[in-house]
């Protein structure tokens, strides 16, 4: 059965207990891990085709908390991991419980966005991204081609390793999303080597947009060039109905926000009226 096959890969190995006891857990209410005493859940934000307003895909997001019920920062969680090995098996095990608790509300072909580690990245060798990541998905029932895979381009030094990966990904049928494009060391020589499917764009440019003229004139711009290069570009960290109008102005084509919908445990269904008057008068 491939649940129990799921259950058994996630198993620790290394103290081989009398009964075996997975770090993934799946009942009637959904999956969570549990991993050096921290309990790892999920909850999804819609993203948003900018002209229809319509929910196109989710994004998944870790959500943790300690033996104590208090929250940690999914940054404090992945810092744990001491090997890259660790790094590795950890980030499958987070992604995994997002696959299994979006494939269960989700309907036929939904897109999921997930999260990838830059200490993942680096700790896959030989051109084997994605690879047991989609033995895992196809266990979940989620086919490569359902799944973006979220890259902060920015945190990976490395920019031959990173190109490996996005390359060997790709392969392999997932889209690749570079995300928070715009903060620290981004730039454009990397997305042109890097050829990724979809740019997300760092909230910051969005909010200077809304206070500084040049910057405004400067964001279509920008959303030229990286739809010149192929890719689709997300405008993220909405939170109010100018924001949403200069993104619709700037040429987005998806947009994300708690202006639109909060993370949730459960998949957004559809725009609430009272936002879409909002917005349909904003633009």
């Amino acid at each position: 059965m491939p649940i129990e096959e799921l259950l058994d890969y996630f198993v620790e190995r290394e103290k081989i207990p009398s009964t075996p006891v997975s770090h993934l857990h799946i009942g009637e209410s959904g999956a969570s891990g549990l991993y050096r005493g921290l309990h790892l859940t999920s909850v999804f934000q819609p993203l948003f085709d900018a002209r229809s307003l319509k929910a196109k895909a989710h994004e998944a997001l870790l959500r943790v908390h300690n033996n104590a019920g208090h929250s940690l920062s999914p940054a404090a969680a992945f810092a744990l991991p001491a090997t890259s090995s660790e790094v590795v098996y950890f980030d499958r095990l987070c992604r995994i419980v997002h696959a299994l608790n979006f494939v269960r509300q989700a309907g036929s072909g939904a897109e999921l966005f997930v999260n990838v580690s830059g200490r993942h990245l680096l700790g896959v060798s030989n051109r084997g991204h994605g690879e047991i990541f989609e033995r895992l998905l196809h266990m979940c029932g989620l086919k490569p081609r359902q799944v973006i895979l979220e890259v902060l381009e920015a945190k990976v030094d490395d920019i031959s390793r990173l190109n490996e990966a996005v390359a060997a990904y790709r392969e392999r049928g997932y889209r690749v999303a570079i995300d928070d494009f715009g903060c620290e060391h981004s730039n454009f020589d990397r997305l042109w080597r890097l050829t990724p499917d979809i740019v997300k764009l760092d909230r910051s440019l969005i909010l200077q947009g809304t206070s500084n003229e040049r910057a405004r004139r400067i964001l279509p711009k920008l959303v030229d060039i990286i739809h010149e290069l192929g890719a689709e570009v997300v405008c993220e960290g909405i939170e109010t109905p100018e924001q949403h109008a200069l993104a619709i102005d700037a040429g987005a084509d998806l947009v994300q926000g708690y202006y639109y919908a909060r993370p949730s445990a459960k998949l957004f269904a559809q725009l609430p009226a009272s936002i879409k008057e909002k917005t349909c008068v904003a633009a």
